[in-house]
């Protein structure tokens, strides 16, 4: 996969730094993943889905102002 730069922010053409926004689970904090398609609720797990369709979420943000944007790409978190 070819590396990818960072983004530049659209309201003050600064390049954004790359981090992540923290989802909160059973005591554990993990990264944001995206996945495809509506959510489909077990009772067992919580949500439905298949882990190959688990796409991590990059999210860039600005340091002038604060904007945020989030990316997710395939692969694996690094």
């Amino acid at each position: 996969m070819p590396a990818r730069k960072n983004p530049t922010c659209v309201q003050c053409r600064t390049p954004m730094e790359p981090g992540f926004m923290a989802d909160h689970g059973y005591g554990a904090v993990y990264p944001q993943a995206w996945l495809p398609g509506k959510p489909e609720w077990s009772r067992w797990t919580g949500l439905k889905f298949k882990k190959n369709d688990i796409m991590p979420v990059t999210t860039f943000r600005c340091p002038e102002c604060g904007r945020l944007d989030a990316f997710a790409w395939p692969g694996k978190w690094p």
